[in-house]
């Protein structure tokens, strides 16, 4: 758990610590507002969190165990992808004109614009009912706050870096104030919107910095900056030309429609004919218009209240558990072993002896390669055989990869997910051959082991390496 999170002024705290809070707090206004009516959580209470569908196994992993540590059992809680809640959502609720996505054999892409993040994935109805991911999902750090760090370095470009790094050290506050005031005039950007917005600045404070940075006064700055003609200082708020508004929002538009031009490029997505905007960020009408006009050749739908469809299709999620019933691999996955050394075509550096006997170690022995239809709740089962008598555990290293014909664990391309821990029941002189399952198709790869000298199940661990 070596991740640590960096405030607004340079301060740091563990990650995982800063998540469990989150859920903490999330947790007590929960119970607080369910007071009110007379209502109280007990231990059966069953809590989803969403993640985005691009986060690794890590990070799920990262994220479950905040909630354990907020005071979440592990069997009470279950992780939901986010643009698979608000497909969920959009199929039992569908938005008005957009009846043919719960039609059987319609495809189509779901893409989640959130605050931090971009996630598209691609559905198809099957005549069973069920969703089947078409593709691996992808996406990127393009959503809301992207638009936000435009406007942040506009500051910087009018103020000067040094201005706003003052005002994230020593004023905390007002620097947070200034963006949740862009926040809100992000949301009354339209396209046909022209003239001035009005964004509130902490006027006193930053003419407090201006002097002691430069000896000038904040309005000497602002006269003089490169974008002057773009902006007017009125009192407290800075009038900010809609033209040049609209311009921040370019970059991250831009990469929006390159993530899904990509996806729609690929094979399996050549039929897809709907695209549903979801999430926060689809709320954008800049966001919207700019969408439909890339892709006008499809359907592009934005249901009501698209901010919450995540959320009420999380909600539905736990009670349609099988409402996916299939999903792809975004990575390939692999175990850390030892083989016999081949002289042949192995490097002599890899060479280790074991019991005098030249071995081969770092191999990255593939059990789940990537971009693979895996149905609901298919299990790999893995044979392994411990290398000491009376070993009491067995420990394997679990890696995965984005790339292609990796052969070893070092080369730089693989990730290390974790340590599975295994306990070997009644251990003897004799070695021991342990089969480990590794469930597959689910929101989280989980897994389980079998000793196979008893048939017994093992007790099993899964230690995270750290956060990625």
């Amino acid at each position: 758990m070596g991740m640590l999170i960096e405030d607004v002024r340079g301060q740091t705290l563990p990650a995982v610590e800063v998540f469990s809070l989150s859920i903490q707090a999330l947790k007590d206004h929960m119970a607080q507002t369910l007071l009110v009516k007379n209502i109280t959580l007990d231990d059966d209470t069953n809590w989803i969190l969403t993640v985005p569908a691009i986060w690794s196994d890590t990070a799920k992993l990262f994220m479950r165990k905040g909630a354990e540590m907020a005071g979440i059992a592990e069997d009470k809680l279950t992780l939901a992808l986010e643009p698979e809640a608000a497909s969920i959502y959009c199929q039992t609720y569908p938005p008005p004109g957009s009846l043919d996505i719960v039609n059987t054999d319609c495809q189509y892409l779901v893409v989640d614009l959130g605050g931090g993040t971009v996630d598209i994935t691609a559905h198809e109805k099957l005549p069973d009912g069920t969703l089947k991911e078409l593709s691996k999902a992808s996406g990127n750090n393009c959503g809301g706050t992207s638009v936000d760090k435009e406007f942040i370095q506009m500051m910087a470009d009018i103020f000067g870096q040094q201005v706003i790094d003052k005002l994230k050290q020593e004023s905390p506050d007002s620097y947070l104030s200034l963006i949740r005031c862009f926040e809100n005039v992000k949301r009354t950007i339209t396209p046909n919107k022209s003239g001035l917005v009005n964004v509130s600045i902490p006027n006193i404070v930053l003419d407090n910095f201006c002097k002691s940075e430069y000896l000038k006064s904040i309005e000497e700055v602002v006269a003089s900056c490169p974008i002057t003609s773009s902006i007017q200082l009125k009192n407290d708020k800075l009038r900010i030309e809609v033209k040049f508004t609209k311009s921040l929002f370019k970059p991250t538009i831009n990469s929006i429609s390159s993530l899904i031009k990509t996806v729609l490029d690929e094979n399996e997505a050549k039929n897809i004919s709907h695209i549903l905007l979801v999430g926060g960020f689809a709320e954008c009408a800049l966001i919207q218009e700019a969408v439909k006009s890339a892709f006008s050749d499809r359907y592009v739908i934005v249901p009501e209240e698209a901010g919450l469809a995540v959320l009420k299709g999380a909600v539905l999620f736990r009670y349609q558990l099988n409402a996916i019933s299939s999903r792809v691999t975004r990575c390939t996955y692999g175990v850390e072993i030892i083989r016999s050394f081949n002289s042949l075509t192995d490097e002599f550096r890899r060479r280790v002896y074991k019991d005098g006997i030249p071995h081969c170690e770092n191999i990255f022995h593939t059990f789940m390669p990537a971009n693979r239809s895996i149905p609901i709740g298919m299990k790999i089962r893995q044979t392994f055989t411990t290398s000491n008598a009376y070993q009491y555990a067995h420990r394997l290293p679990i890696f995965y990869t984005h790339q292609d014909n990796v052969q070893f664990t070092d080369d730089g391309t693989c990730v290390k997910l974790g340590i599975v821990e295994v306990e070997i029941p009644n251990p003897t002189k004799h070695l021991r051959e342990v089969t480990i399952i590794f469930h597959f198709g689910e929101t989280e790869l989980n897994i389980t082991a079998i000793d196979k000298e008893s048939g017994k199940d093992c007790e099993t661990s899964f230690t995270i390496y750290d956060f990625i």
